[in-house]
């Protein structure tokens, strides 16, 4: 047996030792004698003889040690090619309109037409969705453009789809908040929406700065109180606050945080997260001299691990997932489509019909297909065909970064950093994660005396 090419070998103050894999998910303590020891062999055999019999069982059991590195790939890449052969469950993506009332500077919609999806268009995806025989289960994503300005065609939509389909559908929503009141609330109830995603860009005069109206009106006040509405009349609803970050903004977010905690104290259905407006390179509509004050990888994870430090958590500390599935663009089931029926692998490039895969006949059948799109979005840019992926003992956590991104760098001179935020600083967010844990069994102990 040998040392896992996906192990990551790191000490607490030289006290405590510790080997991660990011094949297994596992990570243990250790003695310091076995780290000397994996640190040493790195690339050679151990034996039962080099660690004591039930810590060999152990490594062995999670990966740590391994006959070969050739086998745990192919391991890895054997569950990858299952997840996007499965046909029980569809992504599904509508954008009932692709109209905004704002005009934000970073969003790839702006290029896009304002229309909205017809009847027609909702039977012909109905239709689709019927003719598809293993599946079982469907998430519903509504998406734009902005969604809420076409209310009433979500609703007729989804009750098309519920007259023929009895199985299970979650169903979210992805918007400005904007227009929710408490008849958008209803409706909300009456789809099924289980959770919805709220976009700031800051506190009031920033995001004020970014969506704005003509009017003038104080669109960051409307929207806190639209979710603020949204939270008391409908508890059942998860709703999470996306804070949209540059370098210019990011300061910001602690002080959005206050409000937050002021507002919602212990409110469990409202959530709020960072999220980045990241240098990608290559965007369909470009934001030009804006680029300067996009953030860059290292600087994502660094403000991630900053925040941290200062005792903000966030959805990025959470320990690693093994990304044994990636985006369902790979998936030939999963789906996206615009309102007037053209179909698409991915919601980033809904509307922009250069990347539409083909549409939808009366009978619910796709035509007039661009193989090559479609080609380039299900095996295009494939990280198990990436010679520097596949070498990569951080792959099995990140997948290989999103398709769409390298599908831009391979084909359209992009220059994306796909790479997961974890590289290059992974040791620190496993330390903060064995921090953070200790720090929650010492509260719950304490609790229970």
């Amino acid at each position: 047996m040998k040392s896992s090419k996906y192990n990551f070998l790191f000490d607490i103050d030289n006290k405590e030792f510790f080997v991660y894999n990011t094949h297994s998910n596992a990570l243990i303590e250790i003695d310091e004698e076995t780290y000397s020891t994996l640190q040493r062999l790195k690339s050679s055999e151990l034996s039962k003889t080099d660690v004591y019999e039930e810590l060999y069982e152990i490594l062995v059991s999670n990966g740590i040690l391994t006959e070969n590195d050739e086998d745990d790939y192919l391991k890895y890449k054997a569950s990858i090619a299952s997840m996007r052969g499965h046909r029980g469950y569809m992504h599904l993506t509508l954008a009932p309109t692709m109209e905004c009332c704002f005009n934000c500077y970073y969003c790839f919609e702006k290029c896009k037409e304002k229309n909205y999806m017809t009847p027609n268009v909702m039977e012909s995806i109905v239709k689709y969705i019927s003719l598809q025989p293993d599946l079982e289960n469907i998430k519903l994503t509504w998406f734009g453009g902005e969604p809420l300005m076409a209310l009433s065609e979500m609703e007729e939509f989804y009750n098309k789809l519920t007259h023929v389909w009895r199985k299970t559908i979650q169903s979210n929503v992805i918007t400005t908040g904007y227009h929710i009141n408490e008849e958008v609330i209803a409706i909300f109830k009456k789809i099924n929406i289980s959770q919805v995603q709220i976009t700031l860009d800051g506190l009031k005069e920033t995001h004020n700065k970014i969506k704005y109206l003509a009017s003038g009106e104080d669109v960051f006040s409307k929207v806190w109180s639209n979710i603020e509405l949204l939270s008391i009349i409908a508890p059942e609803i998860n709703v999470v606050i996306r804070v949209n970050l540059t370098l210019r903004n990011a300061h910001e977010y602690t002080l959005l945080l206050e409000k937050y905690y002021e507002t919602f104290k212990n409110q469990k259905n409202v959530a709020i997260a960072p999220a980045f407006v990241l240098d990608r390179g290559a965007d369909n509509c470009e934001v030009g001299d804006k680029q300067h004050f996009l953030f860059k990888h290292d600087e994502r994870s660094r403000f991630i691990l900053d925040l941290a430090q200062r005792g903000i958590g966030s959805p990025f500390l959470k320990y690693p997932e093994r990304f044994f599935n990636e985006c369902a663009i790979r998936n030939n089931v999963a789906i996206s489509f615009d309102p007037k029926g053209n179909a698409y692998k991915c919601w980033e490039v809904i509307g922009n019909e250069a990347y539409s895969i083909g549409r939808l006949n009366s009978d619910g059948q796709l035509v007039d297909i661009n193989l090559k799109i479609l080609n380039r979005q299900l095996y295009g840019a494939d990280p198990m065909d990436d010679p520097v992926c596949v070498k990569c003992k951080y792959l099995p956590i990140c997948g290989g970064g999103c398709p769409i991104q390298r599908i831009q760098n391979k084909y359209e001179g992009g220059h994306n950093n796909v790479c997961t935020y974890y590289r290059g600083f992974l040791i620190d967010f496993l330390k903060l994660h064995i921090t953070r844990k200790r720090q929650i069994e010492k509260i719950a102990k304490a609790a229970g005396d």
